[in-house]
């Protein structure tokens, strides 16, 4: 009867020390950051490892502290870059739209609660289950319009003709995983669900309020004022540009893509460049009121209680007070991606263009999360993965060692009672 009650305690032992490290995981304070140093230089030590255990083709890294650029990165099998280097930077262009939009909205000329078909002319949302009057231009920033497109654009290659915006909503032709058609498929407002054919419809959406092209209209509110004189969302426009190769993740190059969908996938620009917009959200800016910037960083859609998203950007801090970390990724189109941050308490960030890998910016990215602000995502408990086994294993020896130990002692001690 003695052994069964040692076994089960060493059982809850064990238990109990699982579930610790379980929590030591969930919480960070068990893991271990990409490097051990609190410096600028450490990091890009630690980056510039990561980089080479995998193909990347080029890579342009910038480092930002206390609001201004600190330190820079660059990397490339071939040609050099550089700050000025310009990259497709894919699904940030999402972030970069919303200041538009947002604009718009400062100047009375869009309510952010009324519905989206009031203000369209030229496409209407296709009827559905549900009722279209409640898909607005806040819940289409954040994700929650009800849209179910589940689109990341491809673009058109060079031989290919490109949609029209018309087109590309009714049924977008530049997708390989998707139906691609812009139609709501659940409750909006319900819950989050990422949608590039809603970003496409605020695309749709500027065109028609303002009279003018996407483009002319971006280039006239948001890079003229912030200065962003390497950034555009119609490349052929700026054919003076010093665009970085495009590799694929195989280490070949491809020309680059044309897109229909310019407001959800096809902004190009430089680390330079971006780190002015990502400034604006910390700083006084020409484009946006601080006001504004407050409403756009505010929680508009959760997943588990948590917020994940805002009127634009992504929300990174998982719910922790003594951070506020936003910005967004990009990524696909084999291989580009690209990832923003930036911490709107300590004013501290990170941006990362590249071509070659599918994931390496948004891995470091994460690294530099927890690095910085604490909070542990999947990449770095993957990487931890090891470590973590290997402190359960101990654990697990030591208290059962420990167990022996006091069992055999104890039966040392009855036999000389």
């Amino acid at each position: 009867m003695r052994t069964f009650k040692y076994i089960g305690l060493v059982v809850l032992a064990i238990i109990i020390w699982t579930a610790f490290i379980g929590y030591g995981t969930m919480d960070g304070f068990l893991l271990r950051s990409i490097t051990s140093e609190d410096t600028s230089e450490a990091f890009i030590e630690a980056a510039q490892e990561k980089i080479e255990e995998d193909f990347v083709g080029n890579f342009a890294m910038m480092l930002i502290e206390d609001g201004e650029v600190a330190k820079t990165h660059f990397y490339s099998v071939d040609q050099p870059v550089n700050e000025n280097t310009v990259f497709p930077v894919a699904s940030i262009s999402k972030w970069v739209t919303s200041f538009g939009i947002m604009k718009l909205v400062e100047q009375g000329k869009l309510d952010l609660d009324k519905p989206v078909d009031d203000y369209l002319t030229r496409w209407q949302l296709p009827e559905s289950d549900f009722d279209n009057n409640k898909v607005t231009i806040r819940k289409l920033l954040s994700h929650s319009s009800g849209l179910v497109d589940d689109l990341g654009y491809n673009g058109f290659e060079p031989n290919e003709k490109v949609q029209t915006i018309e087109e590309s909503l009714t049924k977008a032709s530049d997708t390989d995983y998707s139906d691609g058609v812009a139609i709501v498929g659940y409750e909006p407002g319900s819950q989050y669900m990422y949608s590039g054919a809603g970003y496409t419809i605020l695309q749709l959406l500027i065109e028609e309020i303002t009279d003018l092209s996407f483009q002319e209209y971006m280039t006239k509110v948001v890079f003229q004022p912030l200065q962003m004189n390497n950034s555009t969302f119609v490349i052929s426009e700026k054919p003076n540009l010093k665009l970085a190769p495009i590799y694929k993740n195989d280490g070949t190059t491809r020309p680059m893509n044309t897109f229909t969908a310019l407001a959800a996938a096809s902004l190009f620009t430089t680390t330079a460049d971006l780190s002015k917009f990502v400034q604006a959200s910390v700083s006084s800016n020409p484009v946006l009121r601080a006001e504004t910037i407050a409403t756009m960083i505010e929680p508009e859609t959760f997943i588990n209680e948590m917020g994940v998203y805002g009127l634009g950007p992504h929300l990174y801090s998982q719910n922790a007070t003594d951070s506020k970390v936003i910005g967004h990724d990009g990524s696909g189109n084999d291989a580009i991606n690209t990832a923003a941050r930036i911490d709107l308490m300590s004013k501290d960030g990170i941006i990362i263009l590249e071509t070659g890998s599918y994931d390496i910016a948004s891995s470091l990215a994460d690294e530099w999360l927890f690095w910085k602000a604490g909070i542990a995502d999947y990449v770095v408990i993957q990487r931890n993965k090891t470590f973590l086994f290997l402190l359960l294993g101990i654990g697990v020896i030591v208290i059962i060692g420990i167990s022996i130990f006091i069992f055999k002692r104890n039966n040392r001690k009855r036999r000389l009672v």
